[in-house]
């Protein structure tokens, strides 16, 4: 079992939801909150675009430093800068600290998009895509080495995430293994139905195309080539069978249709 800790402290690329999460963590289990980077702000007597202006990168990882080993004991809930770990002093105060440590992993696209909602991030408005890329991937294993527990962020609200995180400190070890991996499900399923309610925009898409020139709204020989050509695809995979092809195929291709004649009578 993990304890439940003094200290709980939240490590993540930045755009995770660090702080968001961090709050209603606070806010459910009714303890107390603080941000580093808001922390280093109130420090410096700057915001974090100033800092790093005025001083560089260098000189906002040498307050965030000092900033860090000062909330290790503190007595809530901590949320990390997304560059924590890319200085070595940091990574060594994390691998010591007496808090538990959660790694909130989401994906790049997700992670974008938040970046691109909030604004003003230094290194956001500096690097390429490619470059941000390889960021994201070289950081990602140093969260690991610093976490105790990963949680799996990607389409869960930050309600969701905090519950997940909470019932972590009331689950026996074999429970913690299984907590993880349906962490991981839970992110899965979200990105699934993600999926379908994309496609289905893309249906109404269709529906205006055939109202338009006059083509049949169920098109079947599209759809058993579609069919055939997933059952190739996945001929070798013992969970993906024939059966769940057509079951699956069944219920989005009834779904598009329902979505198109509701659309064409309108």
């Amino acid at each position: 079992m993990i304890k439940e800790p003094d200290t709980l402290m939240l490590v993540g690329f930045m755009g995770a939801g660090k702080t968001t999460v961090g709050k209603e963590i606070a806010r459910q289990h009714h303890s107390q909150f603080i941000d580093i980077d808001s922390e280093i702000e109130r420090v410096a007597g700057k915001t974090i675009p100033e800092i790093f202006i005025e001083r560089g990168e260098i000189g906002f990882r040498a307050l965030e430093t000092q900033v860090l080993a000062s909330v290790q004991t503190f007595n809530g809930v901590v949320a990390t800068g997304g560059g924590v770990v890319e200085r070595p002093e940091n990574i060594a105060v994390l691998k010591n600290s007496p808090a538990t440590i959660i790694y909130l992993h989401g994906n790049l696209e997700s992670t974008i998009g938040r970046l691109i909602i909030e604004g003003q991030r230094p290194l956001l408005q500096e690097k390429s895509t490619a470059e941000f890329f390889a960021l994201w991937k070289e950081r990602d294993p140093k969260y690991q080495s610093v976490a105790n527990m990963t949680v799996e962020t990607v389409g869960k609200t930050p309600a969701r995430i905090a519950a997940e995180i909470i019932a972590l400190f009331s689950a026996n070890e074999d429970e913690l293994a299984l907590l993880a991996l349906r962490s991981q499900i839970d992110a899965f399923d979200r990105q699934i139905f993600k999926i379908i309610a994309q496609r289905l925009e893309v249906v109404s898409s269709v529906a205006r195309y055939k109202e338009k020139f006059g083509i049949a709204t169920v098109q079947k020989n599209r759809m058993v080539r579609l069919r055939n050509d997933l059952k190739a695809d996945f001929a070798f995979s013992e969970d993906i069978t024939d059966d769940m092809i057509d079951a699956v195929m069944a219920i989005l291709m009834q779904a598009a249709i329902d979505k198109e004649n509701r659309q064409l009578n309108r």
